[in-house]
């Protein structure tokens, strides 16, 4: 019992520096939206609002993070309209880098050294966003620790219905003491 009072106490402190973190996004939204309204200039507009959505990007992605620490299960299920996304999106984003290594390689967006640091970000991005989806939408969202031997050899199915037998035998040990 003394592990799992030490273990909420930490999920308590992780959750409280999320939040505080939530606020630090939220001022810095804030932040690009005034200079974004401020800027008679379209592209540096654009440059503080792609600033801006990221740091809402980061609202939510914190948001997620202390939903899965209070509790909120992912299941398979849940995952599937994840996981149906990923061809799709697969399809638009071997085109979008595609398109982007094009304009890349052209000599004078080499030698303009703003718009070539845009085009490289954008192109990043959709690396990344191919690897976020596949991951976010193939991994656990259970604790599973590295002496779990199971884990090891099981599929996910049977790791979820562990899991949700574990949290029901917890909640009924829970109400009963």
């Amino acid at each position: 019992m003394a592990t799992d009072d030490w273990e909420l106490k930490e999920k308590r402190e992780v959750v409280e520096s999320l939040r505080e973190q939530l606020t630090i996004e939220g001022e810095l939204v804030g932040l690009y939206e005034e200079y974004e309204r401020g800027t008679g200039n379209k592209a540096m507009g654009r440059v503080m609002q792609m600033f801006r959505l990221d740091s809402q990007r980061h609202i939510n992605i914190i948001q997620a993070a202390i939903e899965l620490l209070e509790g909120e299960d992912v299941f398979t299920e849940d995952k599937e309209p994840l996981k149906e996304s990923l061809a799709r999106h697969l399809e638009l984003e071997a085109e979008a880098l595609r398109r982007a290594n094009t304009i890349l390689g052209k000599v004078w967006v080499e030698e303009t050294k703003g718009l070539k640091e845009l085009l490289h970000m954008w192109r990043d991005d959709e690396r990344r966003h191919h690897a976020a989806i596949k991951d976010l939408a193939s991994r656990t969202y259970f604790r599973l620790t590295s002496n779990d031997m199971v884990a090891l050899f099981r599929d996910e199915a049977f790791l979820e219905d562990r899991y949700r037998k574990s949290r029901q035998f917890r909640e009924k040990k829970s109400q009963a003491g």
